[in-house]
This record gives structure tokens, C-alpha cells and sequence, in this order.
């Protein structure tokens, strides 16, 4: 067994092994079979904060956080303490929060924990390798990065209800490639592989072509599954992709923290409208903001269907493809799942004139 021939084949052994390595090091993809990370994973609901908190923690470097909302919650405080935890092992934070959405956070406003006393939060905003910055960019995505080579991109904002209440999605992307896309806001060049970034910017609106466009290459199905429905645009093709004879499925959540008169009316016109259209309510709750187009294209992130989400508003949303993409075949299921869980519309919603006018501005 150990003679000149064992002696040889434990040789190439070695060899091929140290290609292998050599190769996975200097190749900028990963390559199937040899990587044991997929490109591209989806995290569900509660799965999405714990995954985000793991990666944090094995941090090397640096972190980037991009955030709508911060409230001063259980949640948020367990945030600040494991950013303060990876800051004192000498990782840089840097954190970007959007003031527009201090307007969400009530009572639990992220700003005033600046001067608060607790302990957690002191350290969080004196601490030196934490950088924050306060403004309005008008700017609603929500991004977390993690040494450069991992991107985070989801609806889920920094609060309890997004963790523990609502359903919601996290994708997690890995390789520099969609990092250096996201942090030059599009500049550099994207993968156009299985998994694309699509960005709302200041110079840059992307996500209504890509919406418009994806919609338009249906050919058997669309199944959308967004909180706030309401953009007139992608209403009227929703009801022409219908009329075409596309299979379209609308989900949306029986219970909304508001925007729910604007869904009504939206439900009301695609009824009117549509010819196989077919309208579930979700029985709870539901942030997130999903299309996905003949069982094979998905788009998710955090851009809603709203016309200042479309138009105005930063986002950043990720186009999936393939039909065996493990994470568009864990999106597949989920959505059968929540569909199982809905009430069919079988009822066009009436209209008073209060109700119409709430839903003009967009309540």
C-alpha cells in the first residue's frame, strides 16, 4: 500500500488538491463543485436575522450598513451590541441610516439614542471604529456588506415586528462583483449570470424598466406578492399580461400597518379589468416584495410597487433566474405556501367616498 506506487498516488493526490486550492483562490467565480457556498441563498422570516448577526460576527474587516429604519427595540439594541462586539476586535462599521424613516420609528427613534443612557447604545455612538451617518438620501434600501465579499439585500428594516411578526425575505449574495456594483451605485459592471443587482440611485433608475420588462416576457405565469400595490403603470400591465392569457396571481396581506384603502382599490381595478386574475389576502402582515415570472425569474429587494419607490426612492432589488436556482425553488415553495394560507377575492371591493379618498393618499 505504501510501496512506489502508494508513494505516487498519494503524490497526485496532493497535487491535485494543491491545484484545486490554487484555483479556487485566484478564480473571481465561484466554481460549482469544488465552492461549498451558493452564489445566491434566500432566508425566510426569522431565519433572516440570526443568518445576518452570524455573518456580522465573523466579520474580518468591515462592515456596511445601509438602513431605513432603526428602532430602539429589542431587536435593534441586539444590532448595536454585535456591532460593538466586532468594532472592539478592530472591524470598521459603517453605518448609513436614512433620516426619512426616523418618521416610522415613533416613540423608539434611532437619533435619540445618541443621548441616551443605556450602556449598549453609549458605546455604539462613541465608539472609534463606528462611523454613522445621519441624512436624507431619500433612500429606502436596506443593505448589509461583510468584508467585501458578501452583500446582504432585503425589505426587512432594523425592529422587532420585521423579525418576529412579519414575513418577509433576506437574499444573500457572495462575490466582490455585486459589492463593488452596489458601492458604486452601478458604475462598475454587474454579474449578468444567475443573480443581477438592479439600483435606484440618484443618477440611476433601473427597477421600473426591469419591472416593465419582466412582466412583458411572460409567458405562462406571474405570481406577485407585494405589501403596497398601487403604481398605475404596472396595474394596467398586470391587467394586460391578463388579457393576454398570462396566468396572474396577486398576494396581498389582509392587514397592513397602512397603505391598505390603496391595495383595496388596486384589487378593485384588477378585478374590473382583468380576465385570469386571481387575488388572495394573506392572512397576517407581509413586508416583502416578490415577482416572480414563469416558475424561473424573480424579482425581490426592496423596492415596492409604488410610484415613488419606482421612480424617486433608492433601491436595490436582485433579478434571479433559472428554474433549478435553489434559492427561486425555495421562493417557489414559500409562495405556495402563502397562497394555501390566503383567502381567494371573490368579491369586487366597493368604494365610499372616504375609502377613495384614503386611498389617494395612499392609506
Amino acid at each position: 500500500m505504501f510501496g512506489k506506487r502508494g508513494q505516487r498516488r498519494i503524490s497526485g493526490w496532493r497535487l491535485f488538491y494543491k491545484m484545486r486550492v490554487e484555483v479556487m483562490m485566484r478564480s473571481p467565480k465561484p466554481i460549482r463543485g469544488i465552492s461549498r457556498f451558493r452564489t445566491t441563498k434566500l432566508w425566510v422570516d426569522t431565519e433572516a436575522f440570526p443568518r445576518i448577526k452570524k455573518l456580522i460576527r465573523r466579520a474580518r474587516h468591515t462592515v456596511v450598513i445601509q438602513m431605513f429604519i432603526w428602532k430602539d427595540d429589542v431587536l435593534g439594541r441586539e444590532m448595536a451590541e454585535v456591532l460593538v462586539g466586532v468594532a472592539d476586535r478592530g472591524v470598521r462599521v459603517e453605518i448609513s441610516k436614512e433620516a426619512v424613516g426616523d418618521m416610522f420609528e415613533f416613540q423608539q427613534d434611532f437619533l435619540g439614542t445618541r443621548d441616551g443612557s443605556d450602556a449598549v447604545w453609549k458605546r455604539f455612538w462613541s465608539h472609534p471604529k463606528i462611523r454613522i451617518d445621519h441624512e436624507t438620501r431619500n433612500d429606502h434600501a436596506k443593505v448589509f456588506i461583510i468584508d467585501d465579499r458578501i452583500l446582504l439585500l432585503t425589505g426587512m428594516n432594523i425592529a422587532d415586528e420585521y423579525h418576529a411578526d412579519w414575513h418577509d425575505y433576506l437574499v444573500e449574495l457572495r462575490g466582490r462583483r455585486f459589492v463593488e456594483h452596489y458601492l458604486t451605485d452601478g458604475d462598475l459592471p454587474g454579474d449578468a449570470g444567475e443573480a443581477r443587482l438592479v439600483l435606484n440611485t440618484g443618477h440611476r433608475k433601473e427597477i421600473r424598466t426591469v419591472v416593465r420588462e419582466l412582466l412583458q416576457s411572460a409567458k405562462d405565469s406571474i405570481v406577485v406578492e407585494h405589501c403596497y400595490l398601487a403604481d398605475p403603470a404596472v396595474l394596467e400591465l398586470l391587467i394586460k399580461r391578463s388579457q393576454d392569457g398570462v396566468r396572474v396571481v396577486i398576494i396581498l396581506p389582509a392587514q397592513t400597518d397602512f397603505h391598505h384603502y390603496a391595495n383595496m382599490q388596486s384589487i378593485s381595478r384588477l378585478r374590473t379589468a382583468g380576465k385570469r386574475i386571481e387575488i388572495f389576502l394573506y392572512p397576517r402582515m407581509f413586508h416583502g416584495k416578490i415577482i416572480l415570472v414563469d416558475r424561473r425569474r424573480a424579482f425581490v429587494g426592496s423596492a415596492n410597487l409604488m410610484t415613488t419607490s419606482l421612480d424617486d426612492m433608492g433601491e436595490l432589488n436582485v433579478l434571479l433566474e433559472g428554474r433549478s436556482h435553489s434559492a427561486i425553488r425555495k421562493l417557489r415553495d414559500v409562495l405556495r405556501d402563502d397562497i394555501l394560507k390566503s383567502t381567494p377575492v371573490s368579491r369586487t371591493p366597493r368604494f365610499v367616498w372616504l375609502w377613495r379618498w384614503l386611498a389617494w393618499l395612499q392609506l
